[in-house]
């Protein structure tokens, strides 16, 4: 025991923790000083005491925060009087941008880029979406102005309008002008510039994953795709089997009350099952080493509504194996190795589904008129648009499907039995139930969802059954509908030369 406390204090620590002290820490030393309002230099010590009372203690840190913003002002000049310096020394031709040290705005050479900035008030958004002149803005973008206006010193009252330019390279930059009143009178208008630049990049760690996972592509069949899934499957046949990828094929039929014959003479799916069938003898023989079946089908019994994805997918997820990658397609699709591909690469066990945003064609009578359609669909924007509203193709793991249904209170449809009909309400689906994509956001895998060039769909004419359908979805088939037929030039113009 020694006389000096401090001593003791180290002794004290080290027997109880092993861990030495050390001076000074941080190339400061232990230096202590009594605090005495509005003459303590804080550059001097590493401790301050004499703060009894409550008072004295709120002085004390309201002292130390405005020399902290001294400090941090005095490095940034600082800073900005470097780079100035550096820019003015450089023997290269560099632009000082605003603000000094971020990023240059994007110069683009190409004539497709959108350059423009689009206008805004509190509430909307203007010119965002070519089919909606003002869309609403979200809660997020609502709180972004708010802040900014805080920022720029603007009453939400004097705030007049605003421009947003978005830029992949350096954020977003906006522009705002208001009003200052004094007195009920208004004087000159102020305008402020804002820069909300992007944060720092970050390295995700992601799994390792290969192009040699086995896919498991669930194809629901209705009545009218019969003879687009009679194409699929030449289609599967051709780019598929024949080049031993590894794809299995489940097709999925639907039977309505009214065509309950299933497996005998009187089958309405009966041809598709026998091309289905010669394809799956004819590889077989083909193949001398004993593997799996390229093909398998399921016939579902319906009570006339029917089965959303998430009904569809408890019926069939049972039957395939824990090990690969299920992607549910329509028979619309074309069968591209390059998808498939893209599936293998973004679903990832317990880390990610993929929800890909199909590129679908428009009607054939309008964008090919008297010539022939195409073999395949080819990637154009006058042949084709990029549906956000298609939410039936999604690929998934199955043990993070049956982890992410476990988190809702809808029941597991375990048999055909407990699908409902025209009769019972359908309020007891989840309020998105054919997105099934949203399913997996009360988990914790991630849903990358983005435009997928290589996922192209033919044309399908889309039907709005108002008995079926709740209020949201009845909207959102209409808006599908409108904007399947073609590009608005597209359809001006043969609206005007039907006219002539």
């Amino acid at each position: 025991v020694s006389y000096d406390q401090s001593q003791n204090l180290e002794k004290c620590v080290f027997y109880a923790t092993k861990v030495k002290c050390h001076d000074p820490f941080d190339e400061s030393p232990y230096k202590a000083q009594k605090y005495k309002s509005s003459s303590t230099p804080f550059d001097s010590a590493l401790l301050f005491y004499g703060a009894t009372s409550a008072k004295t203690k709120n002085t004390l840190l309201h002292d130390l925060n405005v020399h902290n913003e001294k400090v941090f002002n005095n490095d940034v000049k600082n800073l900005d009087a470097n780079i100035r310096a550096f820019i003015n020394s450089s023997k290269y031709d560099i632009v000082v941008n605003w603000p000094t040290g971020s990023n240059p705005k994007f110069k683009s050479t190409d004539r497709f880029d959108r350059d423009v900035s689009l206008s805004f008030n509190q509430t909307h958004l203007l010119g965002d979406d070519e089919y909606d002149p003002a869309t609403k803005l979200d809660d997020n973008h609502a709180k972004d102005i708010q802040e900014i206006l805080k920022q720029c010193n603007i009453q939400s009252d004097d705030f007049n309008s605003g421009w947003k330019k978005v830029d992949a390279t350096r954020g977003a930059d906006y522009i705002l002008e208001g009003n200052q009143k004094s007195n009920e009178k208004r004087l000159a208008s102020k305008e402020c510039l804002a820069v909300r630049e992007l944060a720092n990049p970050e390295i995700v760690p992601m799994p390792f994953v290969t192009e040699s996972f086995r896919i498991s592509l669930i194809v629901p069949v209705m009545e009218k795709d019969s003879q687009k899934t009679m194409n699929m499957l030449r289609s599967f046949a051709k780019n598929s089997i024949e080049n031993s990828e590894r794809i299995f094929l489940m097709l999925v039929f639907i039977y309505t009350p009214e065509r309950p014959d299933k497996n005998n003479n009187n089958d309405f799916f009966k041809d598709v099952k026998q091309l289905a069938l010669q394809i799956s003898k004819k590889y077989k023989k083909k193949d001398k080493v004993k593997t799996s079946s390229h093909l398998l089908w399921y016939s579902l019994q319906t009570k006339g509504l029917t089965p959303s994805s998430i009904e569809l997918m408890d019926l069939v997820t049972h039957k395939l194996d824990d090990k690969t990658i299920i992607l549910l397609g329509s028979p619309d699709m074309e069968i591209r190795s390059d998808y498939f591909n893209r599936v293998r690469m973004n679903t990832i066990l317990g880390k990610q589904v993929f929800c890909p945003i199909p590129f679908v064609e428009y009607h054939p009578a309008i964008i090919y008129g008297k010539k022939r359609p195409t073999a395949s669909l080819s990637f154009n924007t006058s042949l084709g648009h990029f549906d956000t509203l298609n939410h039936h193709h999604l690929s998934f793991y199955k043990a993070d499907y049956l982890l992410a249904r476990s988190l809702i209170e809808f029941p597991i449809v375990k048999a055909e039995s407990e699908l409902g009909d025209k009769v019972a309400s359908a309020n007891k689906l989840p309020a998105e139930k054919e997105k099934l994509c949203s399913l997996f956001m009360h988990s914790k895998v991630h849903s990358l969802t983005a435009p997928e060039p290589s996922l192209r769909l033919r044309y399908e004419e889309i039907f709005c059954d108002q008995e079926t359908m709740s209020e949201l979805e009845i909207k959102s088939c209409f808006v599908r509908r409108m904007r399947s037929f073609g590009r608005r030039s597209q359809l001006a113009e043969m609206v005007m030369n039907s006219e002539q």
